[in-house]
């Protein structure tokens, strides 16, 4: 009778303990910056995360194991919103934007996740295994490297694949759409996607409204510094105008342990972070949209490091921070 009295108050006490899940939406923040430190780590839902930093904040795994996972998935996913990078190196067959197709890039880790285990060793079983709805939409037939396309002057079309792409060549000839339509898709105004603070925009003054309300110095700017699809010429004239403006940099707290904290740049607008040694070897870098920051530094080698923002084209600003 004493036992099974004691079996009862055990079942009752486990019944209001709620069971942990594997992935805790609530830990997801990504305001963390989490540093490019290769210490590999299996969640418990079977992805491989860069270090236990992207696992909690990017993942929000609730548990992890040391090491990469191992194994294959039995899902067909799609990764065609998935930028491996523009690398010649042959990864594989996978599922991309609704086609079973040869995938090139730099690598299959991306932000943290390993998305080898979407490969498939062969077309044919890609073939087998997905449904393919997008053939008669993307032909990647109509490749054709000889074709220079204009880069910098953005006029938009809407693709049969529901995207905004950067013109009627690109389109074609670089995203491989078959048929599209004049103009940005209807109610597309911004994708993180076509944030490219890399590209060689440019430094005339054109100005354009984005459908951000935010005034651009000209249309190629609003597509690559805003990932803006929609524009009116001339500056926004509301009184919610938002004019973009040279960015500064604060850095808090300094010397600094585990967490740092950045701010100080156009509220709205992308913005590259990175953090590089003193030897100049890139430590991390990453774009993103929210008015601050905050970089978890505590897997890094004690010592000094430097901080770089860019935005909207403007000259990086710098600052040094020591790492105690």
């Amino acid at each position: 009778m004493k036992y099974a009295l004691l079996a009862l108050i055990t079942a009752a006490l486990a019944a209001q303990i709620p069971a942990q899940t594997c992935v805790d939406s609530t830990l997801i923040d990504p305001n963390v910056m989490c540093t490019a430190l290769w210490a590999p780590v299996c969640g418990c839902n079977g992805e491989t995360y860069s270090n236990d930093c992207w696992a909690t904040y990017y993942g929000g795994v609730t548990s992890w194991v040391d090491g990469e996972c191992t194994g294959s998935a039995t899902d067909c996913v799609d990764l065609g919103k998935v930028d491996f990078g523009f690398c010649d190196m042959l990864m594989g067959v996978v599922m991309y934007n609704a086609s079973c197709t040869y995938l090139s890039g730099c690598g299959w880790v991306v932000n943290g996740v390993d998305y080898s285990v979407y490969s498939f060793a062969s077309m044919e079983d890609c073939q087998a295994g997905c449904t393919e709805t997008g053939e008669e939409c993307i032909d990647p037939a109509l490749a054709d490297p000889s074709v220079d396309c204009n880069v910098v002057d953005p006029n938009p079309v809407c693709g049969c694949d529901s995207l905004s792409h950067f013109n009627d060549c690109v389109a074609t000839y670089m995203d491989y759409v078959s048929a599209f339509e004049l103009g940005a898709c209807p109610g597309d105004c911004y994708d993180e996607d076509r944030v490219d603070l890399t590209a060689a925009c440019p430094f005339n003054e054109n100005p354009v409204c984005g459908c951000d309300s935010v005034t651009y110095p000209n249309a190629c700017t609003a597509w690559y510094t805003g990932g803006i699809a929609n524009w009116t010429p001339g500056p926004c004239e509301t009184n919610e105008v938002n004019e973009l403006k040279a960015l500064w940099l604060q850095v808090a707290p300094n010397p600094v342990s585990d967490r740092l904290h950045l701010s100080g740049w156009n509220p709205g607008v992308p913005v590259v972070l990175r953090i590089v040694g003193l030897d100049g070897q890139l430590v991390m870098e990453q774009a993103i949209q929210s008015s601050h920051a905050r970089i978890d530094v505590h897997g890094l080698a004690r010592g000094m490091y430097i901080v770089q923002a860019q935005q909207n084209g403007f000259p990086a600003v710098h600052q040094l921070f020591i790492l105690e």
